[in-house]
């Protein structure tokens, strides 16, 4: 007993050191990202401006994280991976003020103030656009809390996160940012001229100003239905899939397997597992039987179900972050076992395939062999049927034809039903012959209930207890003994029960499952988003589900389906809000129903960004895409806030082509900044923080298309509508 207490105590230390490896490789990966990311936004700020200037911005970029930090901690939030990605993804954004103060203030010391004074004039003077733009974008983020339910709490972190850098970042760019600017910049600092830049785009909005009349109206009518032929051949889905660490494989053998056989039947597919160790990449393999998650990640404790669950080995570095960034600024990198080159829905595909090739179904008489991937969120399956009619045979037979058409789909890894189906029963009843005879159910129904079930006959005792003796039959569970019982008549002849009876075998289940008071019965499935989204599955199958329907069955659509009204609900509202403040923080800011509307009309036009993102990076839209897409409204108004409080200036259209170039650097410098503190989670995402790359994309792209409408679209549109000359 003592060594199996060791041996327990020692698998625990195993699985919690495990665990722990686990969540110190996901820091290492967003940590060193962050690091990554402010090294490179130093680096471009002392190129494009001078290194005087990358100081100053540098400086802030951890006093606004540690004043983050304390607004967490002070709110009993948490650091961990998802914070920490909305860290990352606030990183470029956070340096916007901080970048426009400092810009300014190096105009100011280049046209001849003193370092002393170009701080307070140039901090003064965008005192009220800055604060109003970094409202704005709180105002976009804020919203994506009302996402109700699991969803709402899977990503709530990270507008939190963010809006808490984004304060943080406003005090540092107005209190620390002019005293550090004071004493750093001197007038004689060279910086990089951006003459010959500022000449080219003087050209380019000359020209646009020129056909400004062509060039709206194309841009109006070409832009939107762009982004409708690309919303028509794009593909959803709730959250992108990551590479996980471990894959499981759920078994279901036959109802009359014994827990003892099932632990044969699954003891013999970990031993050919562990021959295939290196293919599939496997560090452990562990195995029970009587219990196991289905594919839509319900919990099934019977004797004749197995789970067996497959620990990856660590995913080799598979890009340039990986290889040459995390390593070195990584506070716990171990380099040691990283030996997976594939990554797990590869393998799952492997195994999958593998196990298809050994014929285990048949093999073992198995009803369910399925691998299993770990998915984010509250979406464990990405269909899921419910059926519910007053027949409930007629209900599970619709169960299995469902699972059969979705098995049959290509893109589909796996499809199973919740019908925990018990041993088949049969029923009973007295034909023509028997009544002649004098028979009915219940004298037949007494008679076998004695030759068939247990009967207590007597008491006895042994040296320790007392003891019930029971007898049963040794025959009992032989259906052709049964069919053939010899039923006695009152006459004292005998009749065989075939002869004076009919005999229906029905589908038993051991468990029900009641929603809104109503007993239901669930198909699930899980797809391949490269291949076929859930939505496509569902229109494959619908005029069969249309003709079920028909035919007395209710159906229910949960799973991603059902995540999906619920989503598009709360998008709608919180949007709604979006716009609606940042609109009203605008109207303050400008005082003018004109100047707002020509900013905020930025907004659905860069939308064209994140959907051209996506294409360009092989994604699907996702959740965080719209998560995003929401956010970028109110980042790709700071640019078009800080264009128009200069553009408003403007009597003529010289004073507007003098205005925009003014702006054109700190606009550009801005958007840099921003992509490169988005890059790595752009395009090298690993582990679970794939799950976030759609909506750093969202962002990136959808703020560089943004900066090119507010450099050429914004100006054009401002002209044109006050019609200077």
């Amino acid at each position: 007993m003592k060594e199996l207490q060791k041996e327990n105590k020692n698998i625990t230390y195993t699985l919690r050191r495990n665990e722990s490896e686990k969540i110190k490789d996901r820091l290492n990966i967003v940590i060193s990202n962050i690091l990554f990311g402010v090294i490179m936004i130093t680096i471009l700020v002392a190129i494009l401006i001078n290194i005087r200037m990358a100081i100053i911005i540098a400086i802030g970029i951890p006093t606004a994280f540690v004043m983050g930090v304390i607004y967490l901690y002070m709110w009993g939030y948490t650091i961990n991976m998802i914070s920490l990605v909305g860290v990352l993804i606030a990183l470029g954004i956070i340096v916007d003020d901080a970048i426009v103060v400092s810009e300014n203030i190096q105009q100011h010391i280049e046209e001849g103030l003193p370092p002393k004074e170009a701080a307070v004039v140039a901090t003064k003077e965008m005192a009220k656009p800055i604060t109003i733009a970094s409202i704005t974008t709180l105002f976009a983020f804020i919203p994506s809390l009302m996402i109700s339910g699991n969803l709402g709490e899977v990503i709530k972190l990270i507008p939190i996160a963010f809006c808490a850098l984004v304060l943080a970042s406003l005090l540092e760019s107005f209190v620390f940012l002019p005293i550090h600017a004071a004493h750093t910049l001197k007038t004689k600092s060279k910086t990089l001229s951006w003459k010959k830049i500022n000449t080219l785009y003087s050209r380019i909005i000359h020209f646009f100003m020129r056909w400004k009349k062509s060039f709206l109206f194309l841009f109006i009518i070409l832009v939107p239905v762009f982004m409708i032929w690309i919303v028509k051949t794009s593909k959803f889905q709730m959250f992108p899939n990551f590479d996980a660490t471990t894959i499981n494989i759920t078994i279901k053998a036959d109802v009359n397997t014994k827990v003892e056989e099932s632990l044969e039947i699954v003891k013999k597919i970990e031993a050919d597992l562990l021959f295939k160790k290196d293919d599939f990449y496997l560090r452990n393999v562990s195995s029970i039987a009587g219990y196991r998650r289905d594919s839509a990640n319900n919990s099934e404790r019977f004797p004749y179900v197995m789970y067996i669950t497959l620990e990856l080995q660590k995913i080799k570095p598979l890009n340039f972050v990986d290889k040459y960034i995390t390593p070195n600024l990584s506070f716990y990198y171990d380099a040691e076992g990283r030996t997976r080159e594939d990554k797990s829905q590869q393998i799952s595909k492997k195994i999958n395939a593998w196990l298809t090739k050994q014929n285990y179904k048949e093999k073992y008489n198995l009803l369910d062999l399925s691998v299993v991937e770990r998915k984010v969120g509250p979406i464990k399956s990405d269909i899921k049927i419910g059926l519910y009619s007053n027949d409930y045979q007629k209900t599970l037979q619709a169960l299995s034809k469902i699972q059969s058409k979705l098995e049959k789909i290509e893109g589909v890894k796996s499809a199973a039903n919740s019908a925990n189906y018990g041993i088949d029963e049969i029923k009973i009843k007295i034909n023509s012959y028997g009544e002649q005879l004098g028979l009915d159910e219940g004298y037949v129904g007494a008679f076998l209930s004695n030759m068939y079930l247990s009967k207590k006959k007597t008491t006895t005792f042994d040296d320790k207890e007392m003891l019930d003796v029971k007898i049963e039959s040794s025959n009992k569970n032989i259906y052709a003994n049964f069919k053939n019982l010899e039923i006695p008549l009152k006459d004292g002849s005998v009749v065989a029960l075939s002869e004076i009876s009919e005999f229906e075998i029905i589908k038993s289940v051991e468990k029900l499952t009641k929603d809104d008071g109503q007993t239901n019965f669930y198909v699930f499935a899980n797809v391949d988003s490269k291949m076929i989204t859930s939505t496509e599955v569902l229109e494959k199958i619908d005029p069969f589900l249309k003709q079920l329907q028909s035919e007395g069955i209710e159906l229910t659509f949960k799973g991603e389906n059902e995540k999906k009204r619920e989503l598009k609900n709360d998008m709608i509202m919180a949007t709604a809000l979006a716009l609606t403040l940042i609109m009203i923080s605008m109207l303050y800011l400008f005082n003018s129903f004109k100047e707002t509307f020509i900013v905020m009309s930025v907004i659905p036009f860069s939308f064209l960004g994140v959907l051209l993102g996506h294409n360009i990076m092989g994604l699907n839209l996702s959740m965080p895409s719209l998560i995003g897409a929401l956010g970028l409204s109110g980042v790709v108004i700071n640019d078009g806030i800080i264009m128009m409080t200069y553009l408003k200036k403007s009597t003529s259209m010289e004073d507007i082509f003098f205005y925009a170039s003014k702006r054109f650097r700190p606009i550009v410098l801005t958007t840099i900044t921003t992509i490169i503190g988005l890059s790595s989670l752009i395009f090298f995402p690993t582990g679970q923080a794939t799950i976030f790359q759609p909506m750093a994309i969202a962002l990136g792209f959808g703020l560089a298309w943004g900066t090119i409408l507010n450099l050429l679209y914004l100006p054009v549109l401002y002209g044109f509508a006050n019609r200077l000359k």
